[in-house]
């Protein structure tokens, strides 16, 4: 009896977590992908984190200005001629796909598709889809990603990230 209730346990141990967390076995993401979706997330959400996703060329210009602290002045500009707030840029990507095209030793190009949806409250997609005005903008672009101090860095040009 003692063998069954551990065999029935550890099988119900092992289908929580093959429910729980399907991505992480499945995916099969390479670091490079990692990166890539990691830096999309940042990007989409106008989030200050997305400059720890980019190689020092992408993160500072030969001026010395910080991109990252202009995209984000550029976005909040933007919301507030529109009347908003930066928060009504912010958006949430979904069914993001990344696909490698070719990797050379230190360098990378990935093609990236994605939907993006507001993230305006977590309410917005449940009540925008019902009553249909949800809008979903699709996003696909090349992303050139270098390795910079043993680690995956996103090279210049990424998305629409000031040059």
């Amino acid at each position: 009896m003692k063998k069954e209730f551990r065999l029935i346990s550890i099988f119900v141990a092992l289908s929580v977590f093959l429910c729980i967390n399907p991505s992480s076995i499945l995916a099969g993401d390479g670091a490079v992908e990692k990166v890539v979706k990691d830096f999309a997330k940042a990007y989409f959400m106008i989030d200050q984190s997305m400059a720890g996703y980019l190689n020092e060329k992408a993160l500072i210009n030969e001026n010395g200005v910080n991109l990252v602290d202009l995209y984000i002045r550029k976005k909040t500009i933007e919301a507030q001629t529109q009347g908003y707030k930066l928060s009504f840029l912010q958006k949430k990507p979904v069914k993001m796909k990344t696909r490698v095209l070719n990797e050379k030793g230190s360098s990378a190009q990935i093609l990236f598709n994605s939907t993006t949806i507001r993230s305006i409250n977590p309410l917005y997609r449940i009540i925008g889809s019902t009553l249909g005005v949800l809008e979903e903008y699709k996003v696909q672009d090349i992303i050139t990603v270098v390795k910079e101090n043993g680690e995956w860095k996103i090279a210049p040009g990424a998305f629409d990230m000031p040059i």
